[in-house]
């Protein structure tokens, strides 16, 4: 019997409880219900199963504690990877079994209309039906969000036309790179959204049920989804749509959607080889649309029926993205855009530009496995085309006292601790990064990585350290 028939027929399609939650809370040997084997791989693969950890080490994080500059601190000390706070930078967690962001006076990050604009309750949205819907996403160009920018249309459709008994809708709010927090944002705030979103999926694709995986390190995003469901179910708004909520136990990959998948079945988040994709074949071997937050919170704005496809209200919507910018700039916070916004304006106009007596070097966009732009490239417009592989968005601003090789034991150090370990260049490679001693030996490296891992973390790993060597040269290796 295969691992999937066997989780399939144990969790009886997601109406079991899930192996991680039994392992959440602890127990000898045997708790989850998995084969022992099985069991002590999951237990020891997530991180908040098995590992206290306190202090938030991402990018934004990193650089305030100044462990990415001359000032003192390591860039390779231990701790999470983000903790979706990084405009209060430096953030931490207070407890190990339920973790907390620590919360501060800082004010609220200024948020504009078109994402987190007046939350209505899900069954004012007027969603129509499932063919008006693909028809109104197409002519709005959407993409998703989540970084891979694929056309969300064309996903909905494949799921739609597979033949299944059932699909699934999962909405992916495990965010998890560095400098990135807007998803964290729609499900505390405009979590009716997000909802809609879904809605307006399953009816475009024929689903009965959906799911929102929600980060370990956002618990009060997972409490206000699941009051928002409660909500809507209680209204009648999610129309027999039945739609859960799921906490990850803590993995960077998890957010890779096969990955996510496995970790939602209650195995290990190790990414699965496609294809098959999983809108063809996905959750218990059925369709299912992964989709990350961001963008099905932009959905009802697109496909409601008091905005017609092909007007231009449905096409800007298409084009608006949320940008998060933290680090050396006045005003952290998220700032939506058109696509196509040069980076300057948005750190200028945006984010209150640098603040007094500091001078911009460079910002790191879309994460660790983002791009790295010099403040002489700051007119590079903000898209997915002009600059591939902005990913989710995230920006941190680094000033002048940034050291090139602390960024890169940062860049180092997070490729390494985050592998899955599933394929071997991403899991030995990864751990040699630090130890190359010239650009030529560390070019063959990355090279490896981007052709030989099964999955986008071992190809986009190199990605920002390739800019660091273009911009930088023997600096990465000092």
């Amino acid at each position: 019997m295969s691992v999937l028939e066997w989780t399939r027929r144990r969790l009886h399609l997601a109406e079991a409880p899930r192996p991680i939650d039994a392992l959440r809370e602890g127990g000898a040997r045997g708790v989850s219900g998995l084969p022992i084997a099985w069991e002590d791989g999951v237990r020891t693969f997530y991180d908040q199963l098995h590992e206290l950890q306190t202090a938030c080490v991402g990018t934004a994080c990193a650089s305030a504690r100044h462990a990415l500059s001359g000032n003192g601190g390591s860039a390779e000390t231990p701790g999470i990877h983000c903790l979706g706070r990084c405009y209060e930078a430096p953030a931490s967690i207070l407890t190990r079994a339920r973790p907390i962001p620590r919360c501060s006076l800082a004010p609220t990050p200024v948020v504009l209309r078109h994402v987190l604009g007046p939350t209505r309750p899900l069954d004012d949205y007027g969603l129509p039906d499932g063919e008006t819907i693909l028809a109104r996403l197409e002519a709005s160009g959407l993409r998703g969000r989540g970084g891979a920018a694929y056309p969300t249309a064309a996903k909905w459709r494949v799921a739609a036309r597979t033949e299944a008994p059932d699909r699934f809708v999962v909405a992916n709010g495990d965010e998890g790179d560095p400098g990135s927090y807007v998803d964290r944002l729609l499900l505390e705030e405009a979590p009716h959204s997000v909802l809609a979103g879904m809605l307006a999926c399953a009816r475009a694709i024929g689903a009965s049920r959906g799911i929102v995986f929600v980060r370990g390190e956002y618990p009060e995003a997972a409490k206000r989804v699941s009051v928002a469901i409660e909500e809507a179910t209680a209204t009648g708004a999610l129309d027999g749509f039945a739609v859960s909520v799921l906490v990850g136990a803590g993995s960077y990959v998890a957010g890779e959607e096969t990955a996510l998948l496995r970790s939602i079945e209650g195995l290990r988040a190790e990414p699965s080889p496609k294809p098959p994709f999983p809108a063809e074949r996905g959750l218990y071997g059925l369709p299912t649309v992964v989709q990350n937050i961001e963008t099905l919170s932009v959905v009802p704005a697109i496909v409601r029926a008091e905005t017609p496809a092909g007007q231009t209200g449905a096409r800007s919507e298409g084009r608006a993205k949320a940008v998060c910018v933290s680090g050396a700039v006045v005003s952290p916070g998220v700032v939506e855009i058109e696509l196509g916004t040069p980076l300057r304006d948005v750190l200028v106009a945006g984010a209150g530009g640098a603040p007094a007596g500091r001078s911009w070097k460079m910002a790191l966009v879309g994460g660790p496995m983002g791009r790295v732009v010099a403040a002489h490239e700051f007119d590079v417009a903000l898209s997915y085309d002009a600059l591939p592989g902005m990913g989710h968005g995230g920006i941190v601003v680094f000033d002048e006292t940034v050291r090139i090789r602390r960024l890169a034991e940062h860049l180092f150090a997070f490729a390494a601790s985050e592998s899955c370990g599933a394929c071997t260049p991403c899991r030995v490679g990864t751990a040699k990064l630090k130890e190359m001693r010239t650009v030529a030996d560390l070019e063959r490296l990355m090279e490896t990585l981007e052709m030989g891992s099964m999955c986008g973390f071992g190809q986009g790993a190199p990605r920002p350290i390739r800019d660091l060597v273009r911009l930088y040269g023997s600096e990465v290796l000092a």
